[in-house]
């Protein structure tokens, strides 16, 4: 069995040797093109001042059929992948798939490692010449296959599906020869072996053992290899880099330790330091890092980079914003950079939100509402909220039914203060008025306890209770405590847990009963464009009066709900969009399901601007009369 195993790892091996060196085949007949510049005049050489693109090459393909196969699997995805097709030095014509094209490498990098984040799948950057990638690019499985270089023979088949590519496209020469590689051979074992040097098929071999999950065979091999030529600098980053993947930060750390103690200067090692700081959450010895490579290399991109995001990620968001600007000052199209930068000042201006909302329920009962919430930074770490609040709630008399005609204004400050990146205290006061008066409190805190979600904790004190029409009449107010979770792993499964104690006041300070709430929902997210979203939730309450002889306002006192929903979101363009959500839901207690859906437009004008309205609907109101219920909801935000 040893014997097949170890038969296995080896075809698995030269079958990657075979794409690793197919790579560096490939280049030849790009390297053929690369001294013929397209014009001038060109859009991109306008734009950007080149006549060379960067590019994040995904996959390479014989078969073109399993290359449309692969490219639609992208698309699906969200991805925007791009077919190119290409020679190799035996004239063998390879469909290669591979996103974007990029005017410099390190924005190529950032997309490449925003790929294999979502993928987990490996990518290669190249650079290729403009009017050589136009040419080559294939827009659909019947464009038209291009004219071998050497002009050899060609069987009548395949002849019928080739167009002669015209002269001056991309202004390549018609007489385009494909390039030679001294060591060229049908790749097979043996072949490969030959075609590299030793020194260069060991690396690939330890790079194959660790990406086919021989981890520690391959670190063993990258050992031996540092010791063998400690003068190769690229060799040794390597290898730490692949400690640092592996999670083996102690051993990368006394390693970067030597290396920095032998040459402080060494580029490799102060970049394998910024990154090892950045991953084990040392913030600011990455950045002390990235500040030493910078005054070794104003303006360097890649370490500018670095510094904003390893910013963005410690909770600098004030330094981000600075490293970001200068990253975009030196690199003004990287698309990226702009993302970020502008995903950071939406959070961090003043906003203003307003929330009008009409909800009907049973008895023609009709709840009027309006919260304005205006929010802004009052120092680096502080974030001040005024929130205003405003209901109306009307109940005409029927039989056995009160009437219920009341409103409601609350106003109130909340702030946040970031302690540390992963502690943000929360404080805030008001007061109200309308069905009863009084002052109420919010304490609390955020704890980030993992980057997937943080765990919440809130006190509310003396808030006015409203989501029961007759509470109303009688000056219901109501205290909770709540502790909440709220998690989202890998970009694909989400976990929400949530505990509340509610504790309701009547009257004069009239303790009227206690409720206690447990809910946990579990989701899936299936399609990244458009979003798809699969949940299934668990909602359990259970309410006690304080004084089963006084009991005016009737509540449920038992829920088991068992809920499955969905969600999906899909923008058109920047600026419209749709959310749709729905779902059955199923409480023990009742004999029938019920079901709720809730579509939602909005509308975004620029980076300021944004308009929702939606309606929701449920069969199930989950008051005790039960019934219905609909609502209509909308919304404009503003970022100052």
């Amino acid at each position: 069995m040893k014997k097949v195993s170890d038969l296995k790892f080896f075809i698995l091996a030269v079958a990657c040797l075979q794409l690793l060196i197919l790579s560096s085949f490939l280049q030849a007949e790009e390297r053929v093109v690369s001294s013929t510049p397209v014009t001038q005049s060109s859009p991109f050489v306008k734009k950007y001042g080149s006549n060379r693109v960067w590019t994040v090459r995904i996959s390479s393909f014989l078969s073109a059929e399993n290359a449309w196969n692969f490219y639609s699997y992208l698309q699906k995805l969200g991805f925007k992948p791009v077919m190119v097709r290409l020679f190799d030095s035996k004239y063998r014509l390879w469909n290669i798939v591979q996103i974007g094209d990029y005017p410099t490498r390190s924005q190529a990098k950032a997309s490449g490692r925003s790929f294999k984040k979502k993928m987990n799948l490996d990518y290669q950057i190249k650079s290729m010449n403009l009017g050589f990638l136009a040419a080559r690019k294939a827009t659909s499985p019947d464009t038209p296959l291009p004219l071998r270089p050497d002009k050899t023979f060609v069987s009548d088949p395949v002849r019928a599906k080739i167009v002669k590519t015209d002269p001056v496209v991309g202004n390549i020469p018609e007489d385009l020869k494909g390039g030679t590689e001294e060591f060229f051979y049908e790749i097979d074992q043996d072949d490969v072996l030959r075609a590299v040097s030793q020194r260069q098929r060991e690396v690939i071999l330890a790079r194959i053992m660790v990406r086919r999950g021989y981890v520690d065979d391959g670190i063993r091999l990258y050992e031996k290899l540092v010791k063998i030529y400690p003068e190769d600098m690229d060799l040794r980053e390597e290898y730490i880099s692949t400690l640092i993947d592996n999670e083996e930060y102690n051993n990368a750390s006394s390693l970067l330790q030597g290396w920095l103690e032998d040459d402080p200067v060494a580029a490799g090692a102060l970049r394998q330091t910024a990154r090892l700081k950045l991953l084990t959450g040392d913030y600011a010895q990455q950045q002390a890092s990235l500040n030493y490579i910078l005054q070794l290399r104003p303006g360097d991109t890649d370490a500018l980079s670095s510094s904003a995001y390893g910013r963005q990620e410690g909770g600098d968001w004030l330094g981000a914003i600075e490293s970001f600007s200068e990253l975009i000052d030196r690199e003004p199209n990287n698309v990226d950079a702009r993302r970020a930068l502008s995903g950071l000042l939406k959070r961090r201006r003043p906003r203003l939100t307003l929330t009008p909302r009409v909800y009907l329920q049973t008895n023609d009962t009709i709840t009027t509402s309006m919260k304005t919430n205006f929010s802004m930074q009052l120092d680096s770490l502080t974030r001040g909220e005024f929130i205003y609040d405003f209901a109306q709630i009307y109940r005409p008399e029927g039989d056995g039914i009160e009437k219920v005609d009341k409103t409601i204004n609350r106003a109130a400050f909340l702030f946040r203060r970031d302690f540390s990146r992963k502690f943000t205290g929360i404080l805030g006061i008001g007061a109200f008025e309308g069905t009863a008066e009084g002052v109420t409190g919010a304490l609390g805190f955020d704890w980030l306890v993992h980057d997937s979600g943080p765990v919440s904790f809130m006190v509310d004190y003396n808030n006015p209770w409203i989501d029961e029409p007759s509470a109303a009449n009688y000056k219901g107010r109501y205290n909770q405590v709540s502790l909440t979770y709220d998690g989202f792993y890998n970009d694909t499964w989400g976990l929400f847990m949530n505990g509340q104690v509610r504790q309701y006041v009547v009257d004069n300070d009239r303790l009227y009963g206690t409720k206690g709430i447990y809910n946990v929902i579990l989701t899936r997210k299936l399609l990244n464009n458009p979003e798809l979203y699969v949940s299934y939730s668990y909602y359990r309450s259970h309410f006690k009066y304080e004084d089963e002889n006084y009991t005016p306002i009737t509540l449920v006192q038992n829920e088991s709900i068992h809920t499955l929903s969905t969600s999906f979101s899909k923008w058109f363009c920047e600026t419209i969009g749709v959310q749709v959500a729905g779902g059955i839901r199923q409480d023990e207690f009742k004999s029938s399901p019920s079901y709720f859906v809730s579509p939602n437009f909005i509308v975004r004008l620029g980076e300021r601007w944004e308009f929702n309205t939606g309606y929701e609907y449920s069969s199930d109101s989950g008051l005790a009369g039960g019934g219905e219920s609909q609502a209509i909801t909308g919304g404009i935000s503003y970022v100052f």
